[in-house]
């Protein structure tokens, strides 16, 4: 039994709406290219009250959770 080979990690595997390439090795957070930008949530990685009441009922109208 053979492993499929994993793809180059200087090669992209596909590109972003905005045209920035998608590389198939982990991110750092160091990296200019891994930052969201205008994602919707504030800066930090952290959700509004506002955003987090918009999710919670969409997910409540949807039937749950998902992981």
């Amino acid at each position: 039994m053979t492993r499929p080979s994993l793809p180059n990690p200087l090669e992209p595997v596909g590109h972003r709406r905005d045209g920035r390439p998608i590389y198939p090795i982990g991110a750092s957070p160091e990296d200019d290219s891994n930052k969201p930008e205008g994602d919707g949530g504030a800066a930090g990685g952290t959700v509004t009250q506002e955003d987090l009441s918009r999710l919670l009922a969409r997910e409540k109208t949807h039937g749950g959770r998902t992981p």
